[in-house]
């Protein structure tokens, strides 16, 4: 195993779990949100749905 597993590891198992992309980013030292958005975008294929679900229920409270 390589150091990069290690990294792919770590931040596979922060997104997986929920942790905010941004803060993934910047512990991975990535000088863009892309270069990590780009690499491990398919490890957060509920995000759009768990986004809008977020979202129905905080307009539903403002009515």
């Amino acid at each position: 195993m390589v150091i990069y597993s290690f990294r792919h590891f770590f931040a596979s198992n922060c997104l997986t779990r929920g942790i905010p992309i941004t803060d993934v980013a910047e512990w991975m030292g990535h000088t863009s949100l892309d270069i990590t958005f780009k690499t491990y975008r398919h490890l957060m294929p509920g995000s759009i749905s768990k986004a809008a679900k977020i979202l129905d229920i905080g307009l539903a409270s403002q009515a």
